[in-house]
């Protein structure tokens, strides 16, 4: 059981932005921001229960289907992060969350990541129901954010543009 003292606000990730980072515009490239949100999300996923342990006991694990990345500010070489997630909703099969990734030496929010992930038996590579124990540490994490407000960009979707302009 997850303590709800424990998750508000869930720290997913920590880290500083190294050289190798930096793409031709001096920045951190676009793939390395998906990097630091996969580790947050492994992070996320080892917090309320799916383990290497629990994968191989169960064969079962997550898989994410979807996701969306805004970008709002850069991060620069040396930046230190840190990813803060919130979980949006679950049910049996599947979970909503949402990274916020701030550069907090100089306090201000840099990237917001909104995923879903399905829990899924590995054999037969379909989705399935998660046992009462991931539910129940779920419940503990939800429950435990709800004074939190809203994360930004909750829900956004992709900008369209007008091609006749």
């Amino acid at each position: 059981m997850i303590h709800p003292n424990e998750v508000m606000p869930l720290v997913s990730f920590e880290g500083c932005v190294p050289s190798e980072w930096l793409d031709y515009n001096g920045h951190m490239n676009v793939a390395y921001y998906m990097h630091v949100f996969c580790d947050a999300t492994d992070a996320f996923l080892e917090f309320f229960g799916v383990t290497e342990n629990y994968r191989q006991q169960t064969n079962c694990s997550t898989f994410v289907v979807e996701n969306h990345v805004n970008y709002m500010k850069e991060l620069h070489l040396g930046s230190n992060m840190r990813v803060e997630t919130k979980l949006l909703g679950y049910d049996r099969k599947k979970m909503s969350y949402h990274h916020s990734l701030y550069n907090i030496d100089e306090n201000y929010l840099a990237a917001t990541s909104e995923w879903i992930s399905l829990h899924v038996d590995l054999k037969r590579r379909i989705s399935c129901e998660m046992p009462n124990a991931l539910i129940d540490n779920l419940k503990d994490i939800y429950e435990g954010q709800e004074g939190l407000p809203l994360p930004v960009n909750v829900g956004r979707s992709i900008m369209s543009w007008n091609t006749d302009s």
